[in-house]
């Protein structure tokens, strides 16, 4: 087990010293004083010191003798009756000085009990505040991180506002490449339907081209052999 840091001889001089500058003693004026060791253990041997000065002389066992005026009141009178009356007496002071040594004692045990409670209290309230403490650390860790965090978001939001920009802008640039393109799309479909239908036109009329043409073709066959026909009809004759 390790050591206490300071002594109790160390700390009840520190404490008597306080005591003689008039001053309150407390467990931090004796670490003052002492230089080391916990406030706490230092506070609880001075009184421990203190209730054992307040004990020392005090009698434990039954009371043997009355105070003195009163020990004097009875010696003038000799009698048994004075005797017993003298007994009673004893016995009554001996019971009166019980019930005050009684009643000291629990209320230095009260006392001692209230003291712990603070000390408990004490520390319940320090080692909430520490751990308050280590919370507000983490806090602020935590607010440089997303303070850090949120400084980077900020970047990549403005990088990605410079990005979209430009997205727009070549959109832009794509919708109006793509409408002058349709634009020449649906030009040159135009063209190409009234191309369409002019060779539809052209067909039409090329087929009545060659139907005449066949009519003809077949009327020029027939004045041909007819012509033949007389051709050769007259050689016979000759």
């Amino acid at each position: 087990m390790r050591p206490p840091e300071t002594s109790n001889e160390a700390i009840i001089e520190a404490g008597k010293k306080l005591q003689e500058a008039g001053r309150r003693i407390t467990g931090f004026g004796l670490r003052k004083m002492t230089g080391s060791g916990s406030p706490d253990r230092l506070l609880r041997v001075w009184e421990e010191y203190c209730e054992a000065e307040r004990n020392q002389g005090r009698p434990s066992s039954r009371v043997q003798a009355l105070p003195k005026d009163i020990e004097q009141s009875l010696k003038d009178l000799s009698s048994p009756l004075m005797d017993y009356v003298r007994q009673l007496a004893l016995d009554l002071y001996d019971k009166t000085e019980r019930h005050v040594q009684q009643q000291t004692a629990s209320d230095i045990e009260a006392s001692q009990k209230e003291q712990e409670k603070a000390r408990a209290e004490l520390l319940d309230a320090q080692s909430m505040l520490q751990e308050l403490e280590e919370d507000l650390g983490y806090v602020r860790a935590e607010r440089i991180k997303l303070s850090s965090e949120l400084k980077t978001t900020r970047k990549d939001m403005d990088i990605l506002r410079r990005q979209v920009s430009e997205l727009e802008r070549s959109l832009a640039v794509a919708q109006e490449k793509y409408h002058h393109e349709q634009t020449l799309k649906d030009a040159a479909l135009q063209a190409l339907e009234e191309e369409k239908n002019e060779n539809e036109a052209l067909t039409k009329e090329l087929g009545v081209l060659r139907t005449q043409l066949d009519g003809l073709a077949g009327q020029h066959a027939k004045q041909i052999d007819q012509l033949l026909e007389r051709i050769n009809g007259g050689a016979t004759k000759r």
